[in-house]
């Protein structure tokens, strides 16, 4: 559309510009706090639905369902169509799915699921946004502050709800993958898994309800200051799965060498930088480099004087903007594994310690690897720990 290439003028600022302007603070104090409170009452309600013990035919698909509806109810209120016919988890998921040749305009022939799945979440969100749902008091900011924008620059709520798709996908794509390889490599580990659920219990409460049963309340907002293994290994995690591209502005004329020869980058060229070869790089990450260390990111400090590190992990995209969810997909990604590893043992199907499935390829379209194959496919059962049945969860939401 060629409003979103139209520059603006001091009087009415371009469509992009006040985008970009408002993204940031959408997503910053008391905004993020309330798409945090919302995404863990959603996260609470299901754990608390497993009961003493669960089964998931597929790991992958369970945590996909309770995510997205956790997350799309935290960005679109009590009138979230997602969750008002679940069906639509899986469309949004088929059109997540066929991005790539949506994108690249391939006929719908070879890419049905996507185009399906794209054309009944955007019939959804049409009723929504003309129903001027997003409106709602406990509708997210960012999801208000995009709506206003598109309204004050002329576009129909039909043409928005087509477009918001997009934000959709972008809100599921990248933290509910991200939660099930953190989920696979804890449970794979039951040191990790000791040592994480340590942590764990010191910031939650145990309470009597007046009913007799017991509660537990784990304070979220204590994960990065009193879980550093538990959050050095989400950093692992998404050392591990990243695939996403970044691309750079060239300041100057740069040389670079391989060792072996070497390399022009012009000034005010733009490059195309696949993270996972910094992340993957020997050199930056010491021999255990294939490995997954848990313990990788413990000592931060460490690696700010050394800089290397830092300066070769590239979480959220790296550089001077990061992705503006990127605080709220911490709170929900570690909401969502913290009470299933404390609480529960997460075994395979058969009994047996669950292994990490391959971490295979990714397309272009992708910022982090999902699960293929087997991966996919793989079940997992959760059982109440000794000492914990009949406990029910909840968090401070603080």
């Amino acid at each position: 559309m060629k409003i979103f290439r139209a520059p603006g003028t001091l009087e009415k600022p371009a469509l992009m510009d006040e985008f970009n302007k408002e993204m940031h603070g959408s997503m910053l104090g008391e905004h993020l706090h309330k798409m945090n409170r919302v995404a863990l009452l959603d996260i609470a309600a299901s754990v608390n639905e497993i009961g003493e013990a669960f089964e998931a035919k597929s790991l992958y698909r369970w945590i996909r369902s309770v995510m997205t509806i956790a997350t799309t109810d935290s960005l679109l209120g009590s009138h979230n169509p997602i969750k008002a016919d679940p069906t639509l988890v899986d469309l949004l998921w088929d059109y997540e799915g066929g991005v790539t040749p949506l994108l690249m305009g391939i006929p719908k022939y070879w890419a049905p699921k996507g185009y399906e799945g794209r054309a009944a979440v955007q019939a959804a969100l049409i009723k929504y946004y003309e129903a001027k749902y997003d409106l709602e008091p406990d509708v997210a900011e960012m999801t208000k502050m995009r709506a206003k924008v598109f309204r004050k620059h002329g576009i129909t709520d039909a043409e928005t709800a087509r477009l918001e798709i997009g934000f959709l996908h972008v809100a599921v794509s990248n933290a509910i993958p991200t939660c099930f390889w953190l989920l696979s490599f804890i449970a794979s580990s039951a040191a990790l898994t000791a040592s994480i659920r340590d942590e764990l219990i010191a910031i939650t409460t145990i309470n009597t309800l007046d009913s007799g049963k017991k509660e537990a309340v784990i304070d979220n907002s204590r994960f990065l200051s009193d879980c550093p293994i538990f959050v050095s290994a989400y950093r692992e995690t998404i050392r591990q799965i990243s695939s996403l591209v970044i691309f750079r502005r060239i300041m100057q004329d740069t040389i670079i060498s391989d060792g072996n020869s070497n390399y022009l980058l012009k000034g005010g060229k733009d490059v195309a930088i696949a993270v996972g070869v910094s992340h993957m790089n020997a050199a930056n990450w010491g021999s255990n480099v294939a490995q997954f260390d848990a313990e990788r990111f413990l000592h931060e400090k460490e690696m700010e004087k050394e800089r290397v590190p830092t300066k070769a992990y590239f979480p959220f995209s790296g550089g001077k903007h990061l992705c503006p969810g990127m605080h709220f997909a911490f709170t929900e990604i570690l909401g969502t594994s913290a009470p299933l590893v404390l609480g529960f043992d997460i075994e395979a199907t058969d009994g047996t310690t669950l292994k990490v499935p391959r971490i295979g390829r990714s397309t272009m379209a992708e910022a982090v690897t999902k699960p293929e194959g087997e991966g996919l496919e793989m079940g997992a059962k959760f059982t109440k720990r000794k000492g914990w049945q009949g406990v029910t969860w909840r968090f401070t939401l603080a």
